[in-house]
């Protein structure tokens, strides 16, 4: 049986960002880590995937790595953002083009003052688009 979920609509970004990488998101419950799944849906006239590429839009892996900082900031809901401080394992393994649907599912274990994070993204037809293992910390206080 497959569990219906509420999709929230995120909310934007507290900090500067390229683009709004979440439209949609919901929280997973559990016990020793934190679970969410965020959708953005890529689309080619967004002024900053304009040029990448000129009538062929792709998502980059650097706004699949910016749509885990801020489902993070939704997963966990600190006071101030989690902040990204290590990538220990990416792998793109297939284009998101204009029209597709990045789903992206966190699970955030914590760990000491932060969390360890593994993310995985898919297409809407099921391809697995990205693997990461990654590295997030509390914000420190004098972080501006």
């Amino acid at each position: 049986m497959t569990a219906v979920h509420s999709w929230d609509i995120a909310p934007p970004p507290r900090a500067a960002a390229p683009i709004a990488a979440v439209e949609l998101w919901y929280r997973e419950p559990a016990v020793d880590e934190q679970r969410a799944t965020v959708r953005v849906t890529v689309d080619g006239q967004e002024p900053n995937l304009r040029g990448h590429f000129p009538g062929l839009a792709i998502y980059p892996g650097v706004f699949v790595i910016e749509t885990l900082e801020q489902a993070m900031a939704l997963t966990v809901q600190t006071e101030r953002d989690p902040v990204l401080r290590r990538i220990d394992s990416v792998r793109f393994l297939a284009p998101l083009l204009d029209g597709d649907e990045l789903t992206l599912a966190v699970v955030a274990v914590p760990d000491g003052d932060g969390w360890r994070v593994t993310a995985i993204g898919t297409r809407r037809d099921g391809s697995v688009t990205a693997r990461i293992k990654a590295r997030f910390d509390r914000a420190d206080d004098h972080e501006d």
